[in-house]
């Protein structure tokens, strides 16, 4: 079977003012509120930033460790981008957490560049901008955009390499320049988050060699693929194997990847269809589109509609058959599944019934979102006792920009109801500044502003607050052990016991830091070393990642 051809069909009324670099400056901007303001987010990314920051403190580029014990789950890949960020800054390992943040919104921005790149194979220039703009504008892309994890930088490796193998794929030329593309995504794709990017190149090229001839792999040239990969991968898995003598890798396959594809690890499980599930909440403004295109993901027959199906379906079946499920997990798959409603709505108007779907959507959905996160100071307050002021001169700005993003879902909707074409500038482009503009407001004024959240960073601020040394170790007894508080107070942290602990204050300037449930085990342990500990200040919040409140003690040693 030859290769589908594909057209690239212009339309009048798509958004044609747009282009690339207004796109990038328009996601950058959506990426911009709560970027530096919003603390680390317990547990995921501080854990990679704290691994991080040791190797800045120790100058070890090889091993990723957390304190004293190894993390073998991820490649290095996140690590090195991250330790780079920092050296840039100049701040070494005093860098603020934005700094550490930078290459996820640098792989955010990238992987919308690349989706527009990967669509124009496909699609004309402005049908192919808006495939990146409702990528970019996603609630997931805004979120990993944010974080200090791996999931960005996935994301852009992995439409690199997509990009790549649909040039390879329509061309039955032997060329150089795509296929060596091709192998760099991927290998970078392994440095960052190991076997996913393997797992979708694989699926993919064997999806389309069955449904269009033999001749694809030979053109992917694989024997010059191999060296590139050894080229990019090997000295640190060489590196890696050495450091640990083979620990890493027993590790991250054995425990970590297979664990996760044979059992929910971490309290991860979830049945089949949650990712799809997920989807229309993590995907909008995306996902009403997705429903408005249904129909002719069956009746239409296009290259782009193949090889989006080739990217999305194979691996979106391993995701839904795999027992650990999280939200981010078919990030990577999202891009194909922008290219495919794309291609069907540049050319199909969805029936009446898909439309009231989606119009459902890009009304309700925006609505929800605003409502919950005006709503959620008085959920918190409710669950941790403590009084939780987000000021009106907040609140005011954040209902103000909450209500144009309902107006711009609302303006969306009605012009889809009203048979305007679902990529117009009425419909797209609403729905993706309604997107923008609600995220601006949670992430900008809502979240930074929930203080009760924030344990750690209050815990880091009153510890140095009472503590008559400037910059005071801290140990942690009663079961407090977040990543954020590590990552903040210092890696000479300690999580220890109450007797551990008040040893500690006898020879070290320090602030013992007790759970409620341990107050009294301090308090004991003091008395019977010997040790006079002051109860110097109180600390309440609300821990999200046990989904509990949390009242912490400081004691400070009071010396004669």
């Amino acid at each position: 079977m030859s290769t589908p051809r594909t057209a690239r069909p212009h339309d009048g009324s798509l958004i044609g003012a747009w282009s690339p670099l207004a796109l990038v400056l328009l996601v950058f901007l959506a990426f911009v509120p709560g970027f530096s303001t919003v603390p680390p987010l317990d547990r995921d990314e501080p854990r990679y930033t704290q691994a991080t920051k040791q190797m800045v403190e120790t100058g070890d580029y090889v091993r990723i460790r957390f304190q004293d014990a190894p993390r073998h789950k991820k490649p290095i890949g996140i690590h090195w981008l991250q330790a780079a960020s920092v050296w840039v800054s100049g701040e070494g390992n005093q860098a603020p957490l934005w700094v550490y943040r930078i290459p996820s919104l640098i792989g955010a921005i990238a992987a919308v560049l690349l989706t527009i790149w990967m669509a124009r194979a496909f699609l004309s220039p402005t049908h192919a901008v808006l495939a990146g703009a409702l990528l970019g504008a996603t609630v997931i892309v805004g979120v990993e955009a944010r974080l200090a994890k791996t999931d960005a930088m996935l994301l852009a490796t992995v439409v690199l390499m997509q990009g790549a193998l649909a040039r390879v794929w329509l061309s039955q030329a032997r060329t150089w320049a795509a296929p060596v593309t091709f192998w760099v995504g991927l290998a970078l794709g392994i440095l960052v988050k190991g076997p996913i990017a393997p797992m979708v190149a694989v699926l993919t090229v064997a999806v389309l060699a069955w449904r269009s001839g033999r001749g694809l792999l030979p053109r992917l040239r694989p024997l010059a693929g191999l060296v590139i990969l050894a080229a990019i991968c090997l000295p640190w898995f060489v590196a890696i194997w050495r450091a640990t003598d083979g620990a890493f890798f027993t590790t991250a396959l054995g425990t970590d990847f297979l664990g996760k594809a044979a059992t929910g690890q971490e309290g991860h499980w979830a049945p089949p269809l949650t990712h799809l599930a997920f989807f229309f909440v993590v995907a909008w403004p995306l996902a009403p589109f997705v429903l408005a295109s249904l129909r002719g993901f069956w009746t239409e027959r296009s290259a782009a509609l193949l090889f989006a199906a080739a990217w999305a379906i194979p691996s979106w079946i391993v995701f839904e058959a795999t027992p650990t499920k999280l939200p981010h997990y078919t990030l990577p798959l999202f891009p194909a599944i922008a290219l495919a409603a794309v291609a069907v709505l540049q050319t199909v108007q969805p029936p009446k019934i898909l439309r009231i779907l989606a119009v459902v959507g890009l009304v309700l959905t925006p609505l929800g979102l605003v409502a919950a996160g005006l709503a959620a100071p008085s959920v918190i307050n409710d669950n941790v006792g403590a009084p939780l002021d987000i000021a009106g001169s907040l609140l005011r700005p954040a209902t103000l920009i909450g209500l144009v993003a309902i107006a711009f879902g609302i303006v969306a909707g009605v012009s889809l109801w009203r048979g305007r074409a679902a990529l117009s500038m009425p419909v797209a482009g609403s729905a993706v500044l309604s997107a923008v503009l609600a995220q601006a407001m949670v992430w900008g004024l809502v979240l930074p502003n929930m203080t009760p959240l924030w344990v750690s960073p209050a815990l880091v601020a009153q510890a140095r607050a009472v503590s008559p040394c400037p910059d005071p170790r801290i140990a942690s007894v009663g079961g407090f052990n977040e990543p954020s508080l590590i990552f903040l107070a210092g890696t000479d942290t300690a999580l220890t016991s109450p007797a551990s602990a008040v040893a500690l204050a006898r020879s070290e300037c320090l602030v013992i830091v007790a759970r409620e449930r341990a107050v009294e085990e301090v308090r004991a342990a003091a008395a019977d070393a010997g040790v006079t500990l002051a109860e110097a200040a109180v600390v309440e919040g609300f821990n999200i990642s046990k989904g509990d409140p949390v009242r912490l003690t400081l004691f400070v040693r009071e010396d004669p």
